[in-house]
């Protein structure tokens, strides 16, 4: 796994994906630390044509269970967006601490009949370490 480290500390990259219409798709890395804050950056090559936003959910896996939290909507911009999704602190009582994050692209409109044009964003996942 690479890092970067900036102004505000250490991130390690989860990597990146590309989301599709109603699947969830597993980022690569799997998040190895407790701090719930994640940096999201995108790359689309045309702005205008987004029609859409993403959900972002943690996955859960033990040898024996798997279970998903509460997905966060995240409209994909220029800038990377900073968000929070805290461990469970039950989880972190029973020392669960790597999790796995998943991505889903929603149409911002209900779908008519035909497709609603939308381009693809390539989106990048980093955990905050320090």
């Amino acid at each position: 796994m690479s890092t970067i480290t900036d102004d505000i500390g250490v991130w390690n990259l989860l990597g990146s994906v590309i989301p599709v219409w109603n699947a969830w798709i597993k980022f690569p890395n799997t998040a190895t630390g407790a701090n719930a804050t994640l940096r999201l950056s995108y790359l689309c090559a045309d702005w205008k044509k987004v029609n859409s936003y993403i959900l972002v959910r943690p996955r859960y896996q033990t040898s024996n269970t798997i279970a998903h939290g509460i997905a966060v909507k995240v409209y994909p911009q220029t800038i990377p967006d900073l968000i929070e999704i805290p461990i469970p602190q039950d989880l972190q009582d029973r020392s669960i601490y790597f999790r796995d994050f998943e991505i889903k692209k929603v149409s911002k409109w209900r779908r008519k009949v035909g497709i609603t044009p939308d381009v693809d964003i390539d989106v990048k996942l980093e955990e905050l370490w320090g």
